[in-house]
């Protein structure tokens, strides 16, 4: 059977994001906490979408800087996460890029986005976390997300996810 065919000039919405897997020396990952939407008061790793034209590369880089303050430093991609449409919020489906970023001291001053002027900060605070802690801190899929990646750095491999599951299993590797 053959896929559908595509139109090349109005293809399907997809979002792209970049987020970054930053460790600090204790073995632990810098998290933020959200304050807006269903996941305010919930951490999710930093990052975020692309804008129109951005490599996801780049999206990582300016959003970490914005919600952070650190300039990250990408090693390698850690993994991918594909997250389906979701007509509920409305969301287009979407495709994050996990980059792993090097080492950063847990006494780093991290430096939040302040809020704009009338307006509740977007972010409310950020964690160095481990699955431990993650546990208590994060939404389901995000939990997923963060144990997928968390397996992958240290087995040192790539992570491919469908909303925080394992996309590629032992069997259909080997099929390949």
């Amino acid at each position: 059977m053959n896929p559908p065919p595509i139109d090349l000039i109005a293809p399907p919405a997809c979002r792209i994001g970049g987020l970054a897997w930053i460790p600090n020396e204790h073995g632990e990952v810098l998290t933020v906490c959200a304050n807006y939407g269903e996941k305010a008061g919930y951490h999710l790793l930093p990052g975020g979408h692309a804008g129109e034209q951005q490599p996801n590369l780049a999206a990582m880089v300016t959003h970490v800087r914005y919600e952070t303050g650190l300039d990250a430093t990408p090693i390698r991609l850690l993994g991918t996460d594909w997250v389906p449409h979701n007509p509920s919020k409305p969301a287009a489906m979407g495709q994050n890029f996990i980059y792993l970023c090097g080492r950063v001291p847990a006494t780093t001053t991290i430096v939040l986005p302040p809020a704009a002027e009338g307006a509740e900060p977007e972010l409310s605070g950020y964690l160095w976390q481990t699955p431990d802690t993650a546990c208590s801190t994060m939404q389901s899929y995000q939990l997923r997300r963060f144990l997928g990646l968390w397996r992958a750095w240290h087995d040192d491999r790539t992570a491919v996810m469908h909303s925080g599951r394992p996309a590629l299993s032992t069997t259909a590797l080997e099929a390949s």
